[in-house]
């Protein structure tokens, strides 16, 4: 009877888990795109937002 239990429970919180994680990359897919990015150490300005182009920023 406790192997059901447990199991029920590793359950619920492998759902909660799996919801928060599919939130969370959702709310980052949504806020990522445009303003300042780094890569590797280099700084880029994304002008366009729609654009998947990024120009180096001038230092």
């Amino acid at each position: 009877m406790n192997f059901y239990i447990l199991a029920r429970r590793f359950s619920i919180i492998t759902l909660f888990a799996a919801i928060f994680a599919v939130t969370f990359s959702a709310v980052v897919v949504h806020n990522g795109g445009g303003g300042t990015q780094s890569h590797f150490g280099a700084i880029y300005t994304c002008l366009e937002r729609s654009g998947t182009f990024c120009a180096p920023a001038v230092q």
